[in-house]
C-alpha cells in the first residue's frame, strides 16, 4: 500500500485501518466488526483528538460498512470463521503492509498519537 493509496481513504476508514492493526498487535486476528468496535470506541476515548475529526462516532453498523469498503479496495481480506453457536461471520486481515499503513498515518498529525500507542502494543 502506498501512501496515495492511503490519501483516497477518508479519515474514518484510515481509523478502522489502525484498529485492525492494532487487533493484529495482541494477536487476534482475523479480526471481527465488533472487536473494532470496541478498539475504535478505546482509542477515541483515549486521544481526543480523533474524538473531534469523526463526526458522528463510532457505530458498529459504520465499522461493518468500513470494513466492507476496505475489503472491496483490496486493503484487507476476508474469511468466515465459526461463532460459538456454529454460525458463519465475516472475519478481516490486512492484505496490506502493517509497516507502511502505520508510517503513512504516522506522519499524519490526526492519527500521530494513536500510531505511535499501537506501535508501542507492538514491542
Amino acid at each position: 500500500m502506498t501512501g496515495q493509496d492511503l490519501d483516497s481513504l477518508d479519515a474514518f476508514h484510515k481509523f478502522v485501518l489502525i484498529a485492525v492493526i492494532d487487533l493484529r498487535s495482541r494477536e487476534d486476528t482475523p479480526v471481527h466488526s465488533f472487536d473494532v468496535s470496541g478498539v475504535c470506541e478505546d482509542l477515541l476515548d483515549e486521544f481526543e483528538r480523533l474524538d473531534e475529526m469523526l463526526p458522528g462516532g463510532v457505530t458498529r453498523q459504520r465499522v461493518i460498512s468500513a470494513l466492507g469498503d476496505l475489503e472491496d479496495a483490496g486493503h484487507l481480506g476476508k474469511e468466515t470463521t465459526e461463532s460459538a453457536t456454529g454460525k458463519g461471520r465475516p472475519a478481516y486481515a490486512l492484505s496490506v503492509d502493517e509497516a507502511g499503513i502505520l508510517d503513512a498515518l504516522g506522519d499524519d498529525d490526526r492519527f500521530a498519537a494513536a500510531v505511535d500507542h499501537v506501535r508501542e502494543r507492538r514491542n
